[in-house]
């Protein structure tokens, strides 16, 4: 076979491996066309709780690999929290982590799952395990989302899935969640599932390979993706988008900025549709050195959101309030810092939760060794946006 003749079979089978994939996608998305409208859930926030934050490393001390990615999910034990671990970021075998907070202690670091576990799970070579997202699906089911590396590079990523039905002390295997015809690969989790009406949930993500943007996946009951929704009008846009549904149509989205932007701020996109179309991230008064932003709803008012408070580095996350489109943003406090202006201590990549009603729970990544957990209180919070208003 000639060098143009063996080019033109390779460009070929290409496209017909193209075309199959998409067709599979097409036809897993086949009920994409029924309307769905967002669950809007309004906390009653009490102010309640002490003035003091109480701090805890939920890793050991002894921890020797590197530590990133965490995130959490109540349960009727305390909090649940998963992070992955490797030898360095992305390296081979990375595992998925989790421990248990009883309101005191944290329970000694177990293993959820790891690269050749998921190898085997999915029948595919799996590399590295990165960004677990928790979603609680009924009161005693929890789905564990997670970005898997197939090759070199998180541009190589598709999200899995694993199913805990007791509340995540024991699990089910990895499956695909297929979500592109080009070999399913670069798309990752961060952020928190929004439920949908027609019991489905929407699964923010953000895609990797050449261009970056942030995407918004409909999945149905049984977790099979149905719809792709690409956020911000195209373009290279920004990632890990981070969902707050304020209407059954309207929704805000905190978007975290691409390294090489000029503005080195927060962004915001909006949708007024349930999410089918959304505005072009546009910059905020507020500062972002290139990390994900965390946001709930925090009452009928306003949402709360944990972010990095640096055009440049991982400094310090702070807490803040945004009314509902995002047009008034306050700083309330800061509950992690870096020590000593030692950027190999920087604090990084925050999830924030409403575990109790007034009780919020922040963890984080010192990047290396150290997953950290700071719980605080809606009486904190309220005092310190008065001292922040005051001072205005």
């Amino acid at each position: 076979m000639t060098k143009y003749a063996a080019n033109t079979f390779a460009m070929w089978a290409i496209l017909c491996i193209s075309g199959v994939l998409g067709a599979l996608l097409v036809y897993r998305m086949a009920d994409r066309v029924a309307p769905w409208t967002f669950v809007v859930d309004v906390p009653q926030t009490p102010v309640r709780g002490d003035l003091k934050l109480q701090s805890e490393v939920i890793t050991p001390a002894n921890e020797p690999d590197f530590v990133h990615g965490a995130s959490i999910i109540e349960t009727p034990a305390g909090l649940l929290a998963f992070w992955y671990r490797a030898v360095y970021e992305g390296a081979n075998n990375a595992e998925l982590m989790s421990s248990r907070f009883d309101g005191q202690h944290w329970s000694p670091t177990t293993v959820v799952t790891n690269s050749k576990t998921v190898a085997r799970d999915v029948g595919l070579t799996v590399k590295s395990l990165a960004n677990p997202v928790p979603f609680r699906r009924s009161p005693n089911e929890i789905w564990l989302f997670f970005a898997a590396s197939r090759l070199s590079g998180w541009a190589t990523c598709e999200i899995m899935m694993m199913r805990s039905l007791d509340n995540g002390r024991t699990w089910g295997p990895a499956q695909r969640l297929y979500m592109s015809p080009f070999l399913n690969m670069s798309h990752l989790t961060k952020a928190l599932p929004v439920r949908l009406s027609g019991d489905r949930i929407a699964l923010p993500a953000y895609h990797e390979m050449v261009t970056k943007f942030p995407v918004m996946f409909i999945l149905n009951k049984d977790g099979r993706i149905i719809d792709r929704l690409r956020m911000g009008h195209g373009g290279k846009v920004g990632l890990q988008p981070s969902i707050i549904p304020t209407g059954p149509k309207t929704a805000i989205a905190f978007v975290r900025r691409l390294k090489h932007v000029r503005t080195h701020r927060i962004l915001i996109s909006h949708t007024n549709d349930a999410g089918r179309t959304w505005t072009v991230p546009k910059p905020t008064s507020f500062p972002n050195p290139g990390g994900p932003i965390s946001a709930i709803r925090y009452d009928g008012t306003r949402i709360l959101f944990a972010f990095n408070d640096d055009p440049e580095e991982e400094r310090n996350i702070k807490l803040a309030f945004s009314n509902l489109d995002g047009t008034n943003l306050r700083r309330i406090g800061t509950i992690a810092q870096m020590k000593n202006d030692d950027l190999d201590d920087a604090v990084a990549y925050p999830f924030l939760l409403e575990s109790e009603a007034g009780q919020f729970d922040v963890v984080f990544s010192r990047p290396r060794k150290v997953i950290g957990h700071v719980r605080i209180s809606s009486a904190w919070l309220e005092h310190n946006s008065e001292m922040s208003a005051a001072q205005k």
